[in-house]
């Protein structure tokens, strides 16, 4: 635990809670991590000053550090990229270094470089997901007709019959030759495979679709902050005309 006295550790308080909100559009477990991180450094650093007045020691510290929005555009990219790579979630990598390019908050034309990104990957994660849709569907057929073939033969031979189930080239006369049970036995084995990779990609794509939700996070918080300082600009150019009316006054 950090040993500030009752004032210094109401100033680090304060200027890590402007830190924290600099972080609005970082996942909650990305926040908790950077924010130990920074408050680690931050005490390490006012140990190290040399001083006997803390109040001035935290000072010259805060000061080194820079502003909050400074420190986060600084330290940020490289804490993305880090767990990203860590957690296998390639898209905290690309915030990462989105926010390394562009800085915080993004300019106009950034965002929409970045909106464009999101779509590209969006397309990409879509795909994806029916990918791995076709492959369970596949995985589930070939599991249904193990079990025919296996405890059904009789339908399983009017399915053939009827051009329903049909084997063409090689592995058709590997699979004739096989014994039914065999055949039923080998559907069901090839059917447990697909299944489980498309579980498998099921479970990857959790990954994926949170680091589409921080990217979708972060680019709508940019977004939002462009507004907020588009309508600021706006109104700025508004007062001085609402005042000279007030001087005019028209007749």
């Amino acid at each position: 635990m950090d040993n500030y006295s009752d004032v210094v550790a109401r100033i680090a308080n304060d200027y890590m809670d402007r830190v924290k909100a600099q972080l609005r559009s970082v996942p909650p477990g990305e926040q908790d991590e950077f924010l130990k991180e920074i408050r680690s450094h931050l005490y390490e650093a006012y140990q190290q000053t040399p001083g006997e007045d803390d109040v001035a020691r935290i000072l010259v510290v805060l000061r080194n550090f820079g502003e909050p929005a400074d420190v986060v555009a600084d330290r940020l990219p490289g804490k993305l990229v880090r767990s990203g790579a860590q957690r296998n979630v390639p898209l905290y990598v690309i915030g990462g270094i989105f926010i390394a390019l562009f800085g915080l908050p993004l300019g106009a034309g950034a965002v929409g470089v970045l909106i464009g990104l999101l779509g590209a990957l969006a397309g990409i994660v879509v795909a994806y997901f029916a990918s791995v849709g076709s492959v369970l569907l596949v995985g589930a057929l070939f599991m249904l007709l193990g079990l025919v073939r296996w405890f059904l033969p009789h339908a399983w031979d009017q399915l053939v019959t009827i051009g329903i189930i049909r084997f063409n080239d090689t592995p058709g006369d590997f699979f004739d030759n096989l014994p039914p049970a065999e055949q039923g036995l080998l559907l069901i084995v090839v059917a447990s495979v697909l299944i489980a990779a498309g579980l498998g990609g099921l479970w990857l794509g959790k990954r994926l679709l949170v680091g589409m939700r921080f990217l979708l996070t972060l680019a709508f918080d940019w977004l939002r902050r462009l507004a907020q300082g588009a309508r600021r600009s706006l109104r700025g150019g508004e007062q001085p005309h609402a005042k000279a009316q007030r001087v005019h006054p028209t007749t």
